[in-house]
């Protein structure tokens, strides 16, 4: 597979989160959301983009070569898988409270308040995070 294909999923696959997340978060932020579906249902993409974005990130360090750990590249790098390792940890407690919280609403017509209010930070933080790792990857890309 060329390192082209492996980008530009890597791209898509990070768009997705990005986008997603965001549209989540202004969505239970607004109130425009009250169920719990569109959630749930995102996290199934989620999951699979960050499958996507392991496999093309190990890809992409293949076409690259190894950085070199004493190097600003390196220590770059170094930061932003720190991040990332930190996303995922902070996703699967959303990912968890999200799960817990479908177990207890059979109806997902009205969230509680508090619920949605929960949801709509853990989203925003999420797309903060990942905005976060954007800036970190363009400055690897372009320096």
């Amino acid at each position: 597979m060329g390192a082209l294909p492996i980008r530009t999923l890597h791209v898509l696959a990070m768009a997705a989160l990005v986008g997603g997340t965001t549209v989540l978060w202004q969505s239970y932020r607004s109130g425009a959301v009250t169920s719990l579906a569109p959630a749930k249902q995102f996290e199934w993409l989620f999951w699979g983009s960050v499958g996507v974005l392991v496999f093309t990130g190990v890809g992409n360090l293949g076409a690259l070569g190894p950085p070199g750990p004493g190097t600003d590249w390196g220590q770059t790098l170094l930061v932003k898988l720190v991040v990332v390792v930190a996303l995922f940890g902070g996703s699967v407690v959303r990912t968890l409270l999200l799960v817990q919280a479908s177990d207890r609403e059979d109806t997902f017509d009205d969230l509680h308040p508090a619920l949605r209010r929960t949801l709509s930070r853990a989203y925003g933080a999420t797309a903060a995070i990942l905005l976060g790792i954007v800036a970190l990857a363009e400055v690897l890309a372009h320096g």
